[in-house]
């Protein structure tokens, strides 16, 4: 029997897991955690189709196995780990692929952790107000939510002078929540986000509702609504 030479097998490992990504599994992540040059990463892999127990693999770029897991009921695989910034973007690409008795799934399609992590813009940025009436006076309560974007995203609080009244660096895709006293509180206020890449606004809400403030138009509407009294007072005395 001639034995094939080492090489040989790792080309064939890596073949093995080639293939096009199929909607039969799918990946999801989920940052854990932001530190300066790496971030800790969930990853999930999930194929409803296939019968328990299920062996999930997740491969890195080159058909690298990274680790695999087991799962004997209808829960997605998990997979804890650190992904460091590296000079080369196409090493850091994921996916997943599955395997039960009647067969093999996958692979998955692919993760771009690279752009996910550190060159995705800012995007789909979500602002809700909600007026609440407390015991030190009504407040207006800001969420704001970047639903995509590499982290770490940083939520302003912004006046619509440009002044940053309050920031947030909440965990990633968790929102950032203001808490603005109504009381103390006059203008237009919107909620920016930003990351390395991209700064995004959401739409500027006047506070408290209903109330204009005294901008200069304001001013001058004030100022010609005085001028016609007054001439008009003057023409009724010289009849």
């Amino acid at each position: 029997m001639r034995l094939l030479p080492l090489h040989f097998l790792a080309v064939l490992a890596a073949c093995s897991f080639s293939g096009e990504p199929t909607e039969d599994i799918t990946i999801a992540y989920k940052v854990l955690e932001v530190y300066p040059q790496s971030r800790w990463v969930l990853i999930t892999c999930y194929s409803p189709e296939a019968p328990r127990p299920i062996t999930y693999s997740l491969m890195a770029s080159r058909g690298v196995l990274v680790a695999t897991r087991v799962v004997r009921d209808d829960k997605p695989a998990s997979f804890n780990i650190n992904i460091t910034l590296k000079s080369s973007p196409d090493l850091l690409t994921y996916s997943c692929r599955a395997s039960s008795d009647l067969g093999t799934y996958g692979p998955s399609s692919w993760l771009q952790m690279y752009w996910e992590l550190w060159t995705k813009p800012v995007s789909q940025l979500q602002a809700d107000f909600t007026l609440r009436d407390g015991n030190s006076g009504p407040t207006a309560e800001l969420s704001c939510l970047a639903s995509s974007g590499s982290p770490p995203i940083i939520y302003r609080l912004v006046g619509n002078d440009g002044r940053i009244h309050a920031q947030q660096r909440p965990l990633h895709g968790k929102p950032a929540n203001f808490s603005i006293p109504l009381s103390q509180t006059f203008g237009w206020f919107r909620c920016e986000a930003a990351n390395g890449v991209s700064v995004e606004s959401s739409a500027s809400v006047l506070l408290p509702p209903g109330e204009l403030p005294l901008t200069p138009t304001c001013i001058l509407a004030g100022s010609l609504v005085s001028i016609a009294a007054i001439s008009y007072g003057m023409l009724r005395s010289t009849r």
